[in-house]
């Protein structure tokens, strides 16, 4: 199986809104891998996508929930599209 770490907190977020999700086949204390065959893959991606773009939402304080999210949700979308450049080679 294929996994893809990524940081909890956009995970955890996007799970709270009841959203499709890869399954966790591991966790640390700020990270998690999932499954990157998972058909929810995709899903996933695009909710991190909409959070990343600023534009989205408008402007958030530093240090608030929502930068945090905004932050975690960049860095899951970096991971998935580095995956699948990856996968590309």
């Amino acid at each position: 199986m294929q996994a893809i770490k990524i940081t909890k907190t956009f995970y955890e977020d996007h799970i709270m809104r009841d959203l499709p999700a890869p399954p966790v086949v591991k966790k640390t204390k700020s990270h998690i891998w999932i499954d990157a065959t998972s058909e929810h893959l995709s899903e996933l991606l695009d909710d991190a996508d909409y959070y990343a773009d600023p534009e989205s939402y408008g402007r958030a304080e530093f240090g608030s929930h929502l930068a945090a999210l905004i932050k975690s949700a960049k860095a899951t979308k970096r991971a998935i599209e580095n995956y699948f450049k990856e996968m590309e080679l």
